[in-house]
């Protein structure tokens, strides 16, 4: 039995201190905390996030941020505009959603103050939302990405067990796809040993794209934190025990698994997508906002990190794009006014190499590295 505890919250919008590379995001929002879908590999119950008593009150007890709405209007009055991802540490559309409503509240705020969205959910309820979302994507930015990781049912009844049908998901994308609003799929977790095998990865990816899905996001790291760790070796032990020892081989002392085997389910699964013709990223967010030829310029480098991290299986591969997109999103003046004086590389983070691929872009619209990437493993 679910039980809700209707909440005052004290904050609502989370600002991250650099923006996301794979959701585009600045800012976070959970309109609640637990879920009631109860995947089983699942990081938002790791000692990190977790804010219920026990490991097994997260799917059990619902934390309902009542007046996140009202909250949510004061926020944004201090906020720069840029995008924000719903949610981070629970579903926003999971059951809950349908009697609270919380979720279509906060997108009417943030509709109404005109700040783009990407969100993330395995529920095609956000359907009901569809008018909200068409006006969000037509005024500023909109990106919903659908968590689908296999279709076999055996499976996803241990795995993802009160989560709605991977089809209803991509029939979601299907849907939204068609009213003009962009949607595509999160592969997120690829977990080792169960869902990494080539026919369930064609599978996953094959689906997606004959549903209209724009993108796939390929999820390798499954990380194994704490209480994530203790429920996922607790249902090894109980389902398949013979991995166990896989396990302790590919992870390690460490939260993820090992590098090279990161680097070789991606380069499996960009070669799928590049054959289905499908892209591998979230095509970077485009909206009004002041200085926006430095956002592109960021954006840029941060879509270079995307592919260079995702190559080399190393979350800190390209540290440096990152930094160096933060000091240009963070100028007072203009990128091409200082490119235009020869004075791209005295911005805080820019050598000469970044000089070069910015002045490229400035000069000609174009940037011939990330279409290597794009298209090269």
């Amino acid at each position: 039995m679910v039980k809700f505890k209707e909440v005052k919250a004290k904050t609502v919008l989370n600002k991250y201190r650099y923006r996301d590379n794979s959701f585009w995001c600045r800012y976070g929002i959970n309109p609640y905390r637990g879920c009631q879908f109860a995947c089983n590999y699942c990081d938002a119950i790791t000692e990190k996030y977790l804010i219920h008593e026990n490991v097994e009150d997260f799917s059990r007890v619902i934390y309902v941020k009542t007046n996140a709405p009202e909250l949510l209007e004061k926020e944004l009055k201090k906020a720069e505009k840029d995008v924000v991802a719903l949610s981070g540490v629970t579903d926003p559309y999971q059951p809950a959603e349908r009697k609270y409503e919380i979720m279509r509240n906060v997108l009417e705020v943030l509709k109404d103050n005109g700040f783009p969205v990407h969100i993330g959910t395995k529920s095609d309820l956000v359907l009901r939302d569809i008018d909200i979302l068409s006006e969000i994507s037509t005024n500023s930015w909109c990106a919903l990405s659908f968590t689908v990781t296999t279709f076999d049912k055996n499976l996803l009844s241990l795995l993802e067990p009160f989560s709605p049908p991977p089809e209803r998901r991509l029939e979601a994308v299907k849907k939204l796809r068609e009213a003009g609003i962009m949607a595509g799929v999160d592969f997120t977790p690829i977990i080792p040993y169960l869902l990494d095998d080539d026919n369930n990865i064609r599978e996953v990816i094959r689906k997606a794209s004959e549903n209209g899905a724009e993108y796939l996001l390929p999820g390798v790291g499954m990380t194994l934190r704490n209480n994530q760790k203790t429920r996922w070796f607790e249902l090894l032990k109980e389902n398949w025990p013979e991995l166990i020892e896989k396990y302790e081989k590919l992870y390690g002392e460490s939260q993820e698994p090992n590098r090279e085997y990161v680097v070789e389910i991606n380069r499996k699964t960009f070669e799928v997508c590049k054959e289905l013709n499908i892209k591998t990223y979230t095509p970077p967010p485009d909206f009004e906002r002041p200085l926006k030829e430095n956002f592109q310029v960021a954006n840029l480098l941060l879509l270079i990190a995307y592919f260079k991290e995702r190559r080399t299986g190393n979350p800190y591969a390209a540290w440096a794009y990152h930094k160096a997109a933060q000091n240009i999103e963070e100028l007072e003046e203009s990128i091409r006014d200082i490119h235009n004086e020869n004075e791209l590389e005295k911005i805080s983070g820019v050598g000469k190499n970044l000089a070069e691929i910015i002045k490229e872009f400035l000069d000609t619209g174009k940037c011939e590295k990330i279409e290597r990437l794009k298209t090269e493993w």
